[in-house]
Protein backbone atom coordinates (compact mmCIF):
# COMPACT_ATOMS: atom_id res chain seq x y z
CA UNK A 1 0.00 0.00 0.00
CA UNK A 2 1.52 3.31 -1.13
CA UNK A 3 0.81 6.64 0.51
CA UNK A 4 1.83 10.30 0.54
CA UNK A 5 2.16 12.16 3.83
CA UNK A 6 1.93 15.96 3.98
CA UNK A 7 1.18 18.51 6.69
CA UNK A 8 1.14 22.25 7.37
CA UNK A 9 0.19 23.35 3.88
CA UNK A 10 -1.13 26.60 5.42
CA UNK A 11 -3.22 27.61 2.43
CA UNK A 12 -4.02 31.29 2.71
CA UNK A 13 -0.82 32.24 4.55
CA UNK A 14 1.08 35.40 3.69
CA UNK A 15 4.18 36.75 5.38
CA UNK A 16 6.01 40.08 5.42
CA UNK A 17 7.30 41.43 2.10
CA UNK A 18 6.10 38.30 0.36
CA UNK A 19 2.54 39.65 0.52
CA UNK A 20 3.42 41.73 -2.53
CA UNK A 21 4.62 38.65 -4.39
CA UNK A 22 1.60 36.46 -3.60
CA UNK A 23 3.45 34.05 -1.35
CA UNK A 24 0.14 32.23 -0.90
CA UNK A 25 0.47 30.90 -4.45
CA UNK A 26 3.53 28.80 -3.47
CA UNK A 27 1.43 26.70 -1.11
CA UNK A 28 -1.39 26.26 -3.62
CA UNK A 29 1.06 25.31 -6.37
CA UNK A 30 2.85 22.83 -4.13
CA UNK A 31 -0.46 21.35 -2.99
CA UNK A 32 -1.57 20.90 -6.61
CA UNK A 33 1.80 19.30 -7.34
CA UNK A 34 1.23 16.74 -4.54
CA UNK A 35 -2.17 15.87 -6.01
CA UNK A 36 -0.56 15.36 -9.42
CA UNK A 37 2.16 13.19 -7.90
CA UNK A 38 -0.41 11.09 -6.02
CA UNK A 39 -2.03 10.34 -9.38
CA UNK A 40 1.26 9.56 -11.11
CA UNK A 41 2.46 7.27 -8.30
CA UNK A 42 -0.99 5.68 -7.99
CA UNK A 43 -0.90 6.00 -4.21
CA UNK A 44 -3.79 4.50 -2.28
CA UNK A 45 -3.80 7.03 0.60
CA UNK A 46 -3.05 10.74 0.97
CA UNK A 47 -2.48 11.67 4.63
CA UNK A 48 -2.84 15.34 5.67
CA UNK A 49 -1.68 15.82 9.26
CA UNK A 50 -3.34 19.14 10.12
CA UNK A 51 -3.15 22.83 9.20
CA UNK A 52 -4.28 22.39 5.63
CA UNK A 53 -5.27 26.05 6.01
CA UNK A 54 -3.48 28.85 7.82
CA UNK A 55 -6.78 30.04 9.33
CA UNK A 56 -10.48 29.24 9.21
CA UNK A 57 -11.15 28.13 5.61
CA UNK A 58 -13.69 29.80 3.36
CA UNK A 59 -16.30 27.74 1.51
CA UNK A 60 -14.79 28.67 -1.86
CA UNK A 61 -11.39 27.45 -0.64
CA UNK A 62 -12.85 24.16 0.53
CA UNK A 63 -14.51 23.75 -2.87
CA UNK A 64 -11.14 24.27 -4.57
CA UNK A 65 -9.46 21.72 -2.30
CA UNK A 66 -12.31 19.25 -2.85
CA UNK A 67 -11.86 19.69 -6.60
CA UNK A 68 -8.16 18.88 -6.24
CA UNK A 69 -9.08 15.68 -4.37
CA UNK A 70 -11.51 14.76 -7.14
CA UNK A 71 -8.55 14.63 -9.55
CA UNK A 72 -7.33 11.49 -7.74
CA UNK A 73 -10.49 9.37 -7.27
CA UNK A 74 -8.37 6.22 -6.84
CA UNK A 75 -6.71 7.75 -3.74
CA UNK A 76 -8.39 7.82 -0.33
CA UNK A 77 -7.71 11.18 1.34
CA UNK A 78 -7.64 11.29 5.15
CA UNK A 79 -7.26 14.67 6.87
CA UNK A 80 -7.69 16.36 10.23
CA UNK A 81 -7.93 19.95 11.47
CA UNK A 82 -4.86 21.33 13.24
CA UNK A 83 -4.36 24.23 15.61
CA UNK A 84 -4.50 26.82 12.82
CA UNK A 85 -7.64 25.59 11.03
CA UNK A 86 -9.27 24.16 14.14
CA UNK A 87 -12.99 23.41 14.24
CA UNK A 88 -14.30 26.68 15.62
CA UNK A 89 -18.09 26.83 16.22
CA UNK A 90 -18.60 28.69 12.94
CA UNK A 91 -16.05 26.64 10.96
CA UNK A 92 -17.08 25.74 7.42
CA UNK A 93 -15.33 22.41 8.01
CA UNK A 94 -18.27 21.26 10.14
CA UNK A 95 -20.84 21.07 7.35
CA UNK A 96 -18.82 20.92 4.15
CA UNK A 97 -19.84 18.00 1.87
CA UNK A 98 -16.59 16.26 0.89
CA UNK A 99 -16.21 13.98 -2.11
CA UNK A 100 -16.55 10.21 -1.84
CA UNK A 101 -12.80 9.62 -1.54
CA UNK A 102 -12.31 12.12 1.32
CA UNK A 103 -12.40 11.14 5.01
CA UNK A 104 -12.31 13.99 7.52
CA UNK A 105 -11.41 12.91 11.07
CA UNK A 106 -13.49 15.66 12.64
CA UNK A 107 -14.22 14.06 16.02
CA UNK A 108 -12.77 15.85 19.05
CA UNK A 109 -11.54 12.58 20.57
CA UNK A 110 -9.58 9.67 19.12
CA UNK A 111 -11.46 7.92 16.35
CA UNK A 112 -10.59 6.03 13.19
CA UNK A 113 -11.69 5.58 9.61
CA UNK A 114 -11.59 2.13 8.06
CA UNK A 115 -10.58 2.25 4.41
CA UNK A 116 -12.62 -0.23 2.45
CA UNK A 117 -10.70 -2.86 0.52
CA UNK A 118 -7.32 -1.89 2.03
CA UNK A 119 -7.42 -3.58 5.44
CA UNK A 120 -6.25 -0.26 6.81
CA UNK A 121 -7.42 2.00 9.63
CA UNK A 122 -6.30 5.60 10.09
CA UNK A 123 -6.66 6.94 13.64
CA UNK A 124 -6.80 10.56 14.71
CA UNK A 125 -8.90 13.52 15.82
CA UNK A 126 -9.27 17.21 15.01
CA UNK A 127 -8.49 20.27 17.07
CA UNK A 128 -11.56 22.04 18.45
CA UNK A 129 -9.43 24.73 20.11
CA UNK A 130 -6.24 26.59 19.21
CA UNK A 131 -4.40 24.86 22.02
CA UNK A 132 -4.52 21.36 23.51
CA UNK A 133 -2.17 20.85 26.44
CA UNK A 134 -3.06 17.23 27.27
CA UNK A 135 -0.75 14.45 25.94
CA UNK A 136 -3.56 12.74 24.03
CA UNK A 137 -1.31 10.59 21.85
CA UNK A 138 -0.14 8.42 24.74
CA UNK A 139 -1.38 4.85 25.28
CA UNK A 140 -3.67 4.69 22.25
CA UNK A 141 -5.45 1.35 21.96
CA UNK A 142 -5.69 -0.08 18.46
CA UNK A 143 -7.45 -3.16 17.16
CA UNK A 144 -5.11 -6.09 16.60
CA UNK A 145 -6.70 -8.07 13.80
CA UNK A 146 -4.16 -7.96 11.01
CA UNK A 147 -5.16 -4.52 9.71
CA UNK A 148 -2.55 -1.91 8.93
CA UNK A 149 -2.82 0.86 11.54
CA UNK A 150 -1.79 4.47 10.87
CA UNK A 151 -1.90 7.40 13.30
CA UNK A 152 -2.57 10.88 11.89
CA UNK A 153 -1.40 13.40 14.49
CA UNK A 154 -0.63 17.09 14.92
CA UNK A 155 1.40 18.67 17.73
CA UNK A 156 4.54 18.10 19.74
CA UNK A 157 5.01 21.18 21.92
CA UNK A 158 3.59 22.03 25.35
CA UNK A 159 0.58 23.89 23.93
CA UNK A 160 -0.26 21.49 21.12
CA UNK A 161 -0.69 17.88 22.27
CA UNK A 162 2.77 17.42 23.79
CA UNK A 163 4.56 14.16 23.09
CA UNK A 164 8.03 12.62 23.10
CA UNK A 165 9.51 10.44 20.40
CA UNK A 166 9.61 7.56 22.90
CA UNK A 167 5.81 7.66 23.05
CA UNK A 168 5.73 6.08 19.58
CA UNK A 169 8.75 3.76 19.56
CA UNK A 170 6.85 0.75 20.90
CA UNK A 171 3.41 1.76 19.65
CA UNK A 172 1.15 -0.57 17.66
CA UNK A 173 1.00 1.73 14.64
CA UNK A 174 2.69 0.74 11.40
CA UNK A 175 3.20 4.43 10.62
CA UNK A 176 2.78 7.70 12.56
CA UNK A 177 2.11 10.68 10.27
CA UNK A 178 2.89 13.87 12.18
CA UNK A 179 2.36 17.56 11.52
CA UNK A 180 2.89 20.92 13.29
CA UNK A 181 6.69 21.37 13.31
CA UNK A 182 7.70 22.93 9.99
CA UNK A 183 11.00 21.10 9.56
CA UNK A 184 10.75 17.64 7.94
CA UNK A 185 12.36 14.90 10.02
CA UNK A 186 12.15 11.15 10.54
CA UNK A 187 11.84 10.97 14.34
CA UNK A 188 11.91 7.17 14.16
CA UNK A 189 13.23 6.05 10.79
CA UNK A 190 10.52 4.77 8.44
CA UNK A 191 7.93 4.82 11.22
CA UNK A 192 7.43 8.17 13.00
CA UNK A 193 7.73 11.09 10.60
CA UNK A 194 7.17 14.84 10.96
CA UNK A 195 6.29 15.93 7.43
CA UNK A 196 7.28 19.56 7.94
CA UNK A 197 5.58 22.41 6.13
CA UNK A 198 4.85 21.68 2.48
CA UNK A 199 6.45 25.05 1.67
CA UNK A 200 8.07 27.58 4.06
CA UNK A 201 5.58 29.75 5.92
CA UNK A 202 7.94 32.02 7.87
CA UNK A 203 11.44 33.28 7.06
CA UNK A 204 12.71 30.98 9.81
CA UNK A 205 11.54 27.93 7.80
CA UNK A 206 14.90 27.44 6.09
CA UNK A 207 15.99 24.39 4.15
CA UNK A 208 14.09 22.08 1.81
CA UNK A 209 10.38 21.38 2.17
CA UNK A 210 8.12 18.84 0.50
CA UNK A 211 6.29 15.58 1.17
CA UNK A 212 6.99 11.97 2.12
CA UNK A 213 6.22 9.10 -0.23
CA UNK A 214 5.86 5.80 1.60
CA UNK A 215 4.93 2.17 1.20
CA UNK A 216 3.77 -0.39 3.76
CA UNK A 217 4.28 -4.08 3.02
CA UNK A 218 3.49 -6.76 5.59
CA UNK A 219 3.44 -4.11 8.34
CA UNK A 220 6.91 -2.82 7.38
CA UNK A 221 7.10 0.78 6.22
CA UNK A 222 9.65 2.66 4.12
CA UNK A 223 9.48 6.37 3.33
CA UNK A 224 11.28 8.75 1.00
CA UNK A 225 11.39 12.55 1.24
CA UNK A 226 10.33 14.31 -1.98
CA UNK A 227 11.42 17.99 -2.09
CA UNK A 228 9.14 20.52 -3.80
CA UNK A 229 11.07 23.51 -5.04
CA UNK A 230 8.68 26.44 -5.20
CA UNK A 231 10.22 28.53 -2.43
CA UNK A 232 13.20 27.98 -0.14
CA UNK A 233 14.65 30.42 2.37
CA UNK A 234 18.45 30.28 2.50
CA UNK A 235 20.57 31.93 5.23
CA UNK A 236 23.51 33.94 3.89
CA UNK A 237 26.03 35.10 6.50
CA UNK A 238 28.38 37.85 5.36
CA UNK A 239 31.31 39.19 7.36
CA UNK A 240 31.92 42.88 6.69
CA UNK A 241 35.13 44.86 7.13
CA UNK A 242 35.74 48.64 6.86
CA UNK A 243 37.38 48.08 3.45
CA UNK A 244 34.16 46.68 1.98
CA UNK A 245 31.87 49.40 0.68
CA UNK A 246 28.18 49.27 -0.16
CA UNK A 247 28.74 48.75 -3.89
CA UNK A 248 31.15 45.88 -3.36
CA UNK A 249 28.71 44.24 -0.95
CA UNK A 250 25.83 44.54 -3.42
CA UNK A 251 27.99 43.15 -6.20
CA UNK A 252 28.89 40.11 -4.11
CA UNK A 253 25.24 39.45 -3.20
CA UNK A 254 24.19 39.83 -6.84
CA UNK A 255 26.82 37.29 -7.89
CA UNK A 256 25.59 34.85 -5.22
CA UNK A 257 22.00 35.25 -6.37
CA UNK A 258 23.00 34.72 -9.98
CA UNK A 259 24.24 31.18 -9.35
CA UNK A 260 21.43 30.19 -6.96
CA UNK A 261 18.24 28.44 -8.18
CA UNK A 262 15.37 30.83 -8.86
CA UNK A 263 13.21 29.36 -6.08
CA UNK A 264 15.76 30.28 -3.40
CA UNK A 265 15.25 33.51 -1.42
CA UNK A 266 17.88 34.84 0.96
CA UNK A 267 18.00 35.87 4.61
CA UNK A 268 21.18 37.93 4.96
CA UNK A 269 22.99 38.43 8.27
CA UNK A 270 25.78 41.00 8.34
CA UNK A 271 28.50 40.79 10.98
CA UNK A 272 31.98 42.20 11.53
CA UNK A 273 33.08 45.84 11.52
CA UNK A 274 32.01 48.59 9.15
CA UNK A 275 33.31 52.06 8.38
CA UNK A 276 32.24 54.39 11.20
CA UNK A 277 31.42 57.22 8.79
CA UNK A 278 29.93 55.08 6.03
CA UNK A 279 28.01 52.17 7.63
CA UNK A 280 26.27 49.49 5.58
CA UNK A 281 22.85 50.55 4.31
CA UNK A 282 20.80 47.48 5.23
CA UNK A 283 17.57 49.05 3.96
CA UNK A 284 19.03 49.34 0.47
CA UNK A 285 20.06 45.68 0.53
CA UNK A 286 16.50 44.67 1.50
CA UNK A 287 15.28 46.11 -1.81
CA UNK A 288 17.36 43.67 -3.83
CA UNK A 289 15.51 40.99 -5.75
CA UNK A 290 15.04 37.70 -3.81
CA UNK A 291 16.35 39.22 -0.58
CA UNK A 292 13.60 38.81 2.02
CA UNK A 293 15.43 39.81 5.20
CA UNK A 294 18.60 41.64 6.25
CA UNK A 295 19.82 41.51 9.85
CA UNK A 296 22.59 44.05 10.49
CA UNK A 297 24.89 42.97 13.33
CA UNK A 298 27.85 45.07 12.16
CA UNK A 299 29.78 47.22 14.58
CA UNK A 300 31.34 50.54 13.75
CA UNK A 301 35.14 50.30 13.55
CA UNK A 302 35.95 53.12 15.99
CA UNK A 303 39.38 54.75 15.99
CA UNK A 304 39.74 55.09 19.78
CA UNK A 305 42.95 57.12 19.55
CA UNK A 306 41.23 59.77 17.43
CA UNK A 307 38.21 59.77 19.76
CA UNK A 308 40.44 60.33 22.82
CA UNK A 309 42.12 63.28 21.13
CA UNK A 310 38.83 64.72 19.92
CA UNK A 311 36.89 64.41 23.19
CA UNK A 312 39.80 64.95 25.64
CA UNK A 313 38.40 65.32 29.17
CA UNK A 314 34.80 65.04 28.07
CA UNK A 315 32.95 61.98 29.29
CA UNK A 316 33.61 60.01 26.08
CA UNK A 317 37.36 60.56 26.21
CA UNK A 318 37.53 59.74 29.94
CA UNK A 319 35.44 56.59 29.40
CA UNK A 320 37.81 55.23 26.74
CA UNK A 321 40.91 55.87 28.86
CA UNK A 322 39.32 54.26 31.93
CA UNK A 323 38.39 51.08 30.01
CA UNK A 324 41.84 50.87 28.40
CA UNK A 325 43.50 50.95 31.82
CA UNK A 326 41.49 47.96 33.01
CA UNK A 327 42.63 44.30 32.48
CA UNK A 328 41.91 43.48 28.85
CA UNK A 329 39.54 40.59 28.21
CA UNK A 330 36.35 39.96 26.23
CA UNK A 331 34.19 41.67 28.87
CA UNK A 332 36.19 44.91 28.87
CA UNK A 333 36.43 44.88 25.07
CA UNK A 334 32.64 44.63 24.78
CA UNK A 335 32.15 47.25 27.50
CA UNK A 336 34.47 49.61 25.61
CA UNK A 337 32.68 49.14 22.31
CA UNK A 338 29.10 49.26 23.60
CA UNK A 339 29.84 52.15 25.92
CA UNK A 340 31.37 54.21 23.11
CA UNK A 341 28.45 53.32 20.87
CA UNK A 342 25.95 54.50 23.47
CA UNK A 343 27.84 57.72 24.19
CA UNK A 344 28.24 58.49 20.49
CA UNK A 345 24.49 58.06 20.09
CA UNK A 346 23.94 60.61 22.84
Amino acid sequence: MKFIHIADIHLGAKSGRERKKAMDSYSWQAFSDVIRKAGEEQVQILLIAGDLFHRQPLVRELKEVNYQFSRIPQTQVVLMAGNRDYLAPESCYRTFPWGENVHFLKQEHMDYVELEGMDTRVYGFSYYHKEITEPLYQNIKVKKDGFCNILLAHGGDEKHVPFRSNDFVQCDFDYVALGHVHKPVEIVKNKVVMAGALQPIEFSDTGEHGCFLGEIKEHKCTVEFIPLHYCEYVPLNLKVSPEIGQSALKEFITARLRVAPEYQKFKITLSGFCDEEHPVDAEELKKMDRVVQVVDKCRADYDFEKLKLKYGQQILGRYIRTLEEMPQNEVTKKALYYGVEALMAE
